[in-house]
């Protein structure tokens, strides 16, 4: 059939103003991009300045300082070995709020990293610090998923940004910053130093921060020993660790090491059957393992009051007095909280002579409303082996041995200040066998720092009349009037002097009566000034601190290097001093004192009893007792007897010292007098003459203490004293050491 080719007739325009409309002409069809072009132009330049933006950022931006991570400290006793202080066996640990002790990545188990990282961060060893599609999960998980997933958006490099360098606040500037941050800390840092840094840094509840104070707190072993459930717990912990504690909501915290487990089988770190084993162990176990083990008890009880000082040790043996002490020094060494700088502090603190001091001091002070005791034991080299600061730390924090700088104000030390004036006569040429009258009183007029006019009126503790003593019989007697003489002829400035050279620190008025211990001190104070004595001359401030490690094992303080020592007197001035302090424990006031070993000390008792003491020393070990009232107050009776320094505080010094000397190698002191002079001087209440005679032959008394017979006199005493008793006469035995009756200071 033909095809008519013949085309359709054209329709005519219609003409202008016929009112006939023109047919609509065909519609072209736009795509997609030209129908969006001013939305996807806007994006493109938005995008472009975004991606400009994050490159500047990435190069311009800097990572601001991390905050330094609070760390616990540990302290350490006397017999553990330099770089093995810490959690196994510190007397105590010294932290704030926080409990953190930094470790390498090479104390990590893989166990607990996998864990962490199954939990947290899967991606965490791909991404380069921020996870798209960890966010875009995040999103989907808030609009559609449940709230208690175990994975968000944050990976875990953001999370140590935000702990570390950013605040916790939910606002977009502060996640974008979080963003960069990251990026750049990935690009700072490898991945195993991140990781680290972050399990370091991470709270797990109960105080503790970082994977090594979480495995102590809720296991009790350190981070190295952690098993399969152990680190699934501690992952699980990590988001709201304090709702997930199994002491507390055992069921949420076995939904989330079960969730941990899962991810962990997930990511073919473990099997389905380990997880299941795992997943079956019990948090307070009594029944036994599959295999037939007893399974170990997970999680530790919860610790709701935490101590200042951790876990301390020693605790019954007054070791709080010793960690609040370190911690001062702490503090004045580095500065206010040097303890949460995670130092290894090594300690002069010796268990076993600590325990000698603490049962020498109750055993004799055991009566709860009577007076209480203090002990300081220093040994030649200086290192403080025992302190009582009181009975209870908890009940008074005041260290009773530190004086001032223990809370309190120290306390007047009586006559053992004696041997200070005697080193002072000694050094200033005199012989111990100088004599001098020894009248029940005398009287000088108030000078270096006495009241002015007024007469200072010192008296024997017996009001008796010793007539004329040598300067070692009048210490081994502590005759009071005699060492007002002593004190006339060296000056009470010379005095003074000489007891801050020896190791005194307290501060010192140079008054006539502070030859009879009239000023404040330390326990501690006395301690360091006759261990200059038993160290012929040569003094060491005594150090509780041995050796000080930062948390790298670097070490800042060692006092084998650090700790100098001086030579502060002749070694002839210290063996007199001490060989006429041998005499008090042979003959005089302190034979309570004595030992099997050669020893040398002095008593002191305050005006009315108030305060007693006792210091002495062997060749090897110093210790200085008191024995008083919190308060000050009359203690003339305990027990039934009178109370002096040759009473109950050399009681409890011989006690303390045979034990802690039962060891030591035998030692004899040199027994020697270098004073070239003689002095004798008689005086009457108000007036003095002096004389002094030069010594012409030396010869060595039986007990080894020396004499000396002059070849002349111009003026001989009046009358003189034969030495026949171990106490002055019409003293009794029972109170030797004591000086009741002297104003201001007594024997």
């Amino acid at each position: 059939m033909p095809v008519d080719s013949t085309p359709p007739p054209r329709r005519p325009r219609p003409r202008p103003g016929s009112g006939e409309e023109a047919p609509a002409a065909p519609q072209r069809r736009r795509g997609f991009l030209w129908r969006w072009r001013r939305f996807a132009y806007a994006a493109l330049v938005l995008g472009i300045v975004a991606i400009g933006g994050v490159w500047v950022a990435l190069n311009t931006v800097r990572l601001p300082p991390a905050k330094r991570p609070v760390q616990t400290s540990f302290v350490c006793a006397i017999d553990v070995p330099a770089g093995r202080c810490g959690f196994d066996n510190a007397m105590a640990r010294l932290s704030t709020s926080e409990e953190r002790v930094v470790v390498g990545y090479d104390d990590l188990p893989p166990v607990l990293v996998q864990a962490v990282l199954s939990a947290e961060d899967r991606k965490f060893f791909d991404h380069n610090g921020v996870d798209p599609a960890g966010i875009g999960r995040a999103v989907l998980q808030d609009l559609f998923g449940s709230s208690r997933s175990q994975q968000g958006g944050s990976t875990i490099t953001q999370q140590y940004v935000k702990s570390v360098y950013l605040t916790s606040e939910r606002t977009f500037s502060r996640k974008l910053k979080e963003a960069v941050l990251a990026v750049k800390l990935e690009q700072t840092f490898d991945k195993r130093e991140i990781l680290t840094r972050y399990l370091n840094e991470v709270y797990f509840g109960r105080g503790a921060y970082g994977v090594e104070a979480a495995s102590r707190t809720y296991f009790g072993v350190g981070v190295k020993d952690l098993t399969l459930p152990q680190a699934a717990y501690l992952a699980g912990l990590i988001r709201a660790p304090e709702r997930a504690d199994a002491t507390r909501d055992p069921s949420e915290a076995t939904r989330r090491r079960h969730t941990v487990l899962r991810a962990m089988v997930e990511e073919h770190y473990i099997t389905a059957d380990q997880a299941k084993l795992a997943d079956a162990v019990p948090w307070n176990p009594t029944d036994t393992a599959p295999d037939g083990t007893k399974r170990q008890v997970t999680i530790l009880p919860r610790v709701e009051a935490r101590s200042d000082f951790g876990d301390i040790k020693y605790g019954s043996l007054g070791s709080k007095f010793w960690v609040e002490w370190i911690r001062q020094q702490l503090r004045d060494r580095f500065g206010p909280g040097a303890e949460t700088r995670g130092l290894r502090v090594y300690t002069s603190f010796d268990p076993k002579l600590q325990r000698y001091a603490v049962d020498a001091v109750n055993s004799t002070l055991n009566q709860s409303d009577g007076p209480v005791g203090s002990l300081v034991a220093v040994d030649k080299e200086g290192r403080i082996r025992a302190m009582v600061g009181g009975r209870d730390y908890d009940a008074d924090q005041v260290n009773l041995a530190l004086g001032r700088y223990g809370g309190g104000s120290g306390r007047p030390p009586g006559s053992t200040f004696k041997p200070f004036a005697l080193a002072a006569f000694v050094e200033d040429g005199y012989s111990v066998q100088s004599r001098f009258r020894a009248p029940p009183t005398t009287q000088f007029p108030g000078v270096y720092g006495d009241v002015p006019g007024k007469l200072w009126q010192p008296k024997n503790y017996d009001r008796a009349d010793h007539g004329v003593q040598s300067v070692e019989e009048a210490t081994w007697d502590s005759t009071n009037t005699v060492y007002a003489g002593i004190v006339d002829t060296i000056t009470p400035k010379r005095l003074a002097t000489m007891a801050t050279r020896l190791g005194v620190r307290s501060r010192l008025d140079p008054s006539y009566s502070l030859v009879l211990g009239t000023e404040e001190v330390s326990v501690l104070d006395m301690a360091s000034a006759y261990s200059t004595f038993a160290d012929r001359g040569r003094h060491i401030d005594p150090y509780a601190i041995t050796r000080i490690e930062d948390a790298d094992g670097g070490v800042l303080f060692d006092a084998s290097t650090d700790v100098q020592s001086d030579q502060v007197i002749d070694p002839g001035v210290a063996d007199t001093v001490t060989t006429v302090l041998q005499g008090v424990i042979a003959k005089g006031t302190g034979t309570r004192a004595g030992l099997k070993n050669p020893a040398a000390g002095k008593t002191g008792t305050t005006n009315d009893a108030k305060d007693a003491w006792f210091t002495g020393y062997t060749c090897d070990l110093t210790a200085s007792v008191w024995m008083g009232y919190r308060q000050p107050k009359e203690m003339t009776s305990y027990k039934g007897q009178a109370v002096a320094g040759g009473s109950f505080p050399a009681t409890i010094w011989r006690d303390f010292m045979s034990k802690a000397t039962a060891g030591d190698a035998p030692c004899r002191f040199p027994v020697t007098d270098v004073g070239k002079k003689i002095l004798n001087s008689g005086y009457g209440l108000t007036s003095r003459s002096t004389t002094v005679v030069p010594r012409s032959t030396t010869t060595t008394a039986p007990g080894g203490t020396s004499s000396t017979a002059p070849t002349s006199s111009t003026s001989t005493p009046s009358s003189t004293v034969p030495r026949s008793t171990t106490t002055a006469p019409g003293v009794p035995s029972t109170v030797a050491g004591a000086g009741a009756g002297a104003p201001l200071g007594t024997r």
